[in-house]
């Protein structure tokens, strides 16, 4: 939207009610500048956000933030001027060392701030909060994993013929490490000739991955680039593959690999971050990331097991886990017990 516009939308469907507010930003030719602005808008608009919800619905019981930077100042302004008490899931890989993003007087200062007054802190794995407890950030932490929608994902009705592998993510080369998977497939294709790879995602570094998939000599002879996909349509590739693999350099959790799982397909991952809390032999295989043919030997472990793995027996594991049910019984039970306390 263009800088002044403004138009907001209320939405309901059951007991779900949005407020979705959208404004054009302003721009400044000094990044600083620019920065200042955008965040004195997104001030201005969540305070009339939250003046339109108590109007319209009464002040909320409960205020329940996600990410802390940028929004935490404003998270605790709201809950101040509702006085109720606030809540905070984090899935941000900046507090990981190898991201290392995390830095900064005034985010410093700010996370601090609002998880030191968090009733309860939601990481999404254990790897996560140990990564913020090592950066001195103090609370009540509970680990509250990401949810995945277990009524679209599910597994296919019939075996998988060929052997189709399957990665999904946004493509950020410096985490993902597309390039890296790229070069060890030529290895997997050499062995395996009928090995064919799916890419979906888009992002700033999808142009250089290609270009090195086309210098590999791979694109349309093994590597298909099928774009962003959503919803069922991407539901349907999950089903339609063997198995699904990443090449990362660090993850919190990784909702694709629970996308898969609930899917029935077997994982070929790294054991970074949080993913070895939920990845096992029943439903992958984990490899040493910073082993360069790492992705190509565990490539081989699964083949050679593929057999073993069974679809109903991977989703019913992480359905009870990471379902909407397992999860919002989780939410439902932490609000409680931060309300009966206040």
């Amino acid at each position: 939207m263009k800088e002044g516009e403004f138009r907001i939308e209320k939405h309901e469907n059951g007991n779900l009610r949005e407020v979705i507010l959208h404004y054009g930003k302003k721009t400044r030719k000094i990044k600083f500048l620019q920065a200042i602005a955008h965040f004195k808008l997104l001030k201005k608009h969540y305070r009339f956000g939250a003046e339109k919800i108590e109007q319209w619905y009464g002040k909320p019981d409960i205020l329940h933030l996600n990410v802390v930077w940028p929004l935490g100042l404003i998270a605790r302004r709201l809950a101040r001027m509702w006085k109720i008490p606030y809540v905070v899931t984090e899935h941000w890989t900046g507090y990981q060392p190898e991201d290392g993003r995390y830095r900064g007087y005034t985010m410093r200062k700010l996370t601090r701030k609002t998880l030191r007054r968090a009733k309860a802190i939601l990481p999404v794995s254990e790897s996560l909060k140990n990564a913020m407890v090592n950066h001195g950030l103090k609370g009540n932490y509970i680990v509250v994993p990401n949810v995945v929608n277990d009524d679209l994902f599910y597994p296919a009705d019939k075996p998988i013929e060929g052997l189709i592998l399957l990665h999904v993510s946004s493509l950020d080369d410096a985490q993902k490490n597309v390039t890296g998977m790229l070069q060890q497939f030529v290895h997997i294709k050499r062995q395996h000739p009928d090995a064919e790879l799916s890419i979906v995602g888009s992002g700033a570094d999808e142009s250089a991955i290609k270009r090195l998939s086309n210098q590999l000599g791979l694109t349309f002879r093994g590597v298909n680039f099928l774009g962003k996909l959503e919803g069922e349509a991407l539901a349907k590739v999950y089903r339609e593959s063997s198995a699904f693999i990443l090449n990362s350099r660090y993850e919190t959790q990784g909702v694709v690999l629970l996308e898969a799982l609930l899917s029935g397909v077997p994982v070929i991952v790294p054991n970074v971050g949080g993913i070895p809390e939920f990845v096992n032999e029943t439903n992958g295989v984990l490899f040493d990331g910073a082993d360069e043919k790492g992705l190509t030997k565990a490539f081989e472990q699964w083949f050679e097991t593929k057999s073993n793995f069974d679809p109903s027996a991977i989703r019913q594991e992480i359905q009870a886990k990471f379902g909407k049910k397992a999860v919002a019984q989780q939410l439902i039970e932490i609000y409680q017990n931060i309300l009966s306390r206040c």
